[in-house]
């Protein structure tokens, strides 16, 4: 090369010019891959800012690609260079074989290769730009695959000097995007060699770092706290120091991952909580699961990484980085486990959470949490079974997609060998409160085949009046109507149904109802046996105390409005009428309510034809018949009977053969099983009159406007606001703490509705306020009209006295003050003493003169 002709540059004129030897030395050379001679040929070029002919400074232009740079080493001859070093080379060592990899120019000695190895690593000037695409280098010599494999086989680390991975950003942001998705498994030698060359290099690397992070100002007071500090404070330091550099700090990990299993309760909760926050926020990735170190493309290394050896060991680093600390991990998820079986409950809670954390907002380790989180439904303590179910339903609120998954789960716990009862139990409290959509028709289908399979066991032990049974019950209902099956299953289940409406209580009572209506309401056949259970269960007792009113009343509605038979619609209202007094107002006033809706739908099904003369003050009588003249009101019972249009009825379960006569009595029977044969449409509504009558002003209000033929307008909802607790609110004057959809996030969205009260309209408003005041007695609920009329009285004496105050000044007269005192002491007059004595009377003497 130095024979080679050089152009001439003329010499700087300026004298405040440098030689380039002020800066480049022979080292500097060396480290660039050039020799001696090369150091010979530059060291006396004076950089006097002249262009030298033929060469320009294009900033601006495109970097040389790849393809640009192959091509001028091909013209070089630089193969066939390489070539003939490796055949003077063959018979040394390995090592040294291992250190010949860039291509060996004419000169090119191996005391330099010793040099580079020891010269320190200098600033980069500013004026080297990058001519590489995708880290070739220009030295890079191709090779075929075997050779590539064979030479990392060989591959011995070299201890660094600086630091290779600098983050600025989560680890995990700093992608290889050009890696291979598909790739051949690389064989065992390779990756044992591998492995052991990325561990060196991450320790090195580690150290590296550790050493760079001595010299910082805050070292010294990190060392402190690290040693003598506070839990807190050591903990808070471990977490700044792993989220300042995670790939840097695995040993810091490996630190709190030792307190976690300590035995110490604080120590380990403390790092549970904080382990839980630094996989969440810093170390997990949100949209992959981690990767061990032998996943990644290994035999295609060389070929990625076009020889570079910085590329090589970065990705080496990272990939290496990323197995362990996948294994740290799932270290962390065995000790949530075993935290998770401790005999503390509180313990027990906060793993169950960081499990359930962990599961909803990071893929990693998904199966291996879901299956610990569903195995406490079983836990002795109902307390962290009930967490784990509601943490389950809040799991699939967050990840619809995971229903088919979680249900396959629980599915498998309820059917494991030896299963506590409680613990089926737990796991269909949890199905049966699973939203379901049109689209889930198969996953339906599958949670009725389990409420059923297990209906028949609970039936056959004779376990129908329980808590297990509703449930079920409850989750057929709501799984029945999006599942595609087939009914005749169900049908054969009608008969133990009916017997379950009769003997359990009230409340699995109507779950059994609701059932039998959506199996029933396409089979005429049925309808009479079922009509017959609901007017039965009217009668029930359980039902004042049930907190099922808002179930049933909306069945008996949807009954009410599908029946086509009138005289049956006519019995069921009059019965509804007849156990209203015997129920609270809030009852009452959804019973008035529901009845408006029926008759709005379906008019003339109440009797107002004698109502005239029984809503008089005045008391009427009725003459008591003669035996002689029963004869005579039997023969116009007769002509009523047939002059009376009714319906024949083509099925019912009443046997006509038994009733003889009892049909031709028109009389209302309210005891009759059967709503069709009860002859209530022969009677009149007379309960309305008597609810017209109510101590409670809506109750009254809502009959009078049904007797006036008209519909009520009530846009909130009567089983929550006419009840004690919201007249209590009422009453001393607030409302309660309002409750949005935020902050009940996560409570599942059935019970959303069901915890949460929401006042509509003027309800809203304090009754002490002046706005509520100023709406008018018009516009006030008539519940609420002793509070408005009260607080506005009330009103206008305040005002008064306001009135009354500013008037006067506030100072009082003498003569004022003498007159009060006149009323106070009538006796005194003058000048007179008092004189107390032990007697406990007073006594006047007057002076001497």
């Amino acid at each position: 090369m130095a024979d080679k002709k050089r152009t001439k540059i003329s010499p700087s004129k300026n004298p405040t010019n440098k030689s380039i030897t002020d800066d480049l030395t022979l080292e500097d050379v060396l480290e660039l891959g050039g020799s001696k001679e090369d150091y010979e040929l530059v060291k006396d070029l004076n950089d006097d800012g002249e262009e030298i002919d033929g060469l320009k400074h294009d900033y601006d232009a495109d970097p040389i690609s790849k393809d640009t740079i192959k091509e001028l080493i091909n013209e070089l001859g630089f193969e066939n260079i390489w070539k003939d070093n490796e055949s003077e080379t063959s018979g040394k060592d390995v090592a040294k074989k291992k250190k010949v990899k860039l291509a060996v120019m004419e000169g090119y000695d191996e005391d330099n290769v010793q040099t580079i190895n020891l010269v320190k690593e200098k600033k980069k000037s500013k004026n080297k730009y990058k001519v590489q695409d995708n880290e070739v280098s220009s030295t890079t010599v191709p090779e075929d695959e075997s050779t590539e494999t064979a030479d990392l086989t060989r591959l011995v680390y070299q201890p660094r000097k600086n630091l290779l991975i600098k983050l600025s950003d989560k680890w995990y942001n700093k992608q290889f995007q050009g890696d291979p998705t598909s790739f051949e498994e690389a064989d065992k030698s390779l990756v044992l060699n591998l492995t052991e060359y990325a561990s060196n290099a991450l320790i090195n690397e580690a150290s590296i770092y550790k050493a760079e992070r001595d010299k910082k100002s805050n070292a010294a007071w990190m060392r402190t706290v690290m040693t003598s500090g506070t839990l807190s404070d050591k903990m808070a330091a471990l977490t700044l120091q792993i989220q300042d550099g995670p790939v840097h700090n695995l040993f810091n990990l490996d630190r709190l991952l030792e307190m976690v299993n300590k035995k110490g309760k604080r120590e380990c909760l403390q790092a549970l909580e904080t382990l839980r926050d630094l996989f969440i926020s810093d170390l997990l990735p949100d949209d992959r699961k981690l990767k061990e170190f032998e996943q990644h493309p290994l035999r295609e290394l060389q070929s990625i990484t076009s020889g570079n050896k910085d590329t090589r060991d970065r990705r080496l680093i990272m990939w290496y980085f990323e197995g362990q600390l996948k294994q740290r991990y799932s270290q962390f998820v065995e000790s949530l486990e075993k935290i998770s079986h401790d005999t503390v409950a509180i313990s027990k809670k906060k793993a169950i959470n960081a499990m359930f954390e962990l599961l909803v907002q990071k893929p990693e380790q998904e199966k291996i949490l879901l299956a610990n989180v569903i195995n406490k439904l079983g836990d002795p303590d109902f307390k962290v079974a009930s967490n784990a179910a509601h943490l389950l339903t809040r799991l699939v609120d967050h990840h619809p997609n995971m229903k088919a998954v979680v249900v396959l789960e629980v599915e498998r716990l309820l059917y494991r060998p030896n299963i506590s009862t409680k613990a089926q139990y737990y796991g269909i409290c949890f199905l049966n409160q699973l939203v379901l959509s049109s689209a889930e028709k198969d996953l339906a289908a599958r949670l009725i085949g389990i409420y059923f399979s297990f209906f028949k066991v609970f039936v056959k032990r004779g376990d129908v009046d329980s808590k297990m049974l509703s449930a079920l019950l409850s989750g057929v209902n709501r799984a029945y109507p999006y599942a595609k099956v087939d009914k005749a299953k169900i049908l054969e289940h009608t008969d133990t149904l009916y017997k379950v409406v009769h003997i359990v209580n009230f409340n699995t009572s109507v779950q059994a109802l609701m059932l039998l209506y959506q199996v029933t309401s396409s089979d005429d056949s049925m309808t009479d046996r079922y009509y017959m259970a609901l007017y039965r269960k009217l009668l029930d007792p359980g039902l004042k105390k049930s907190n099922k009113h808002t179930m049933f009343l909306n069945l008996l509605f949807k009954s009410l409005k599908k029946d086509v038979s009138e005289k049956r619609n006519k019995a069921f209202i009059k019965r509804l009428l007849q156990i209203c007094p015997c129920q609270g107002p809030s009852f009452i006033c959804a019973s008035l309510v529901l009845l408006s809706e029926v008759i709005r739908v379906k008019p003339g099904l109440l009797s107002f034809k004698h109502t005239s003369e029984d809503l008089d003050d005045e008391e009427h009588f009725v003459d008591i018949h003669d035996s002689d003249s029963d004869s005579d009101s039997d023969s116009d019972n007769k002509d009523v009977h047939k002059a009376t249009n009714v319906r024949p009825v083509t099925q019912s379960w009443v046997h006509r053969k038994q009733t003889g006569n009892k049909l031709a009595d028109m009389s209302y029977d309210p005891l009759h099983r059967n709503p069709l044969y009860s002859q209530a449409d022969m009677e009149v509504v007379l309960e309305l009159s008597n609810l017209s009558q109510h101590y409670h002003p809506s109750v009254a209000l809502f009959a009078h406007t049904i007797l006036k033929n008209e519909v009520i307008n009530y846009g909130g909802d009567p089983l929550l606001d006419f009840t004690l607790i919201r007249f209590l609110d009422r009453f001393v004057y607030r409302n309660p703490k309002k409750k949005s959809y935020a902050e009940a996030k996560g409570t599942g969205v059935l019970h959303l509705e069901k915890k949460t009260y929401c006042p509509k309209g003027i309800k809203r408003l304090p009754v002490n306020s002046e706005e509520y005041i100023a709406k008018g007695e018009e516009n006030i609920p008539v519940d609420e009209k002793f509070f408005y009329r009260y607080f506005s009285k009330k009103a206008e004496k305040g005002e008064k006295r306001k009135i009354v105050d500013d008037e006067s000044d506030g100072s009082v007269s003498d003569t004022d003050f003498d007159d009060y005192l006149n009323t106070v002491e009538p006796q005194m007059v003058g000048d007179q003493d008092m004189k107390f004595d032990f007697a406990g009377f007073v006594s006047f003497i007057t002076k001497k003169s």
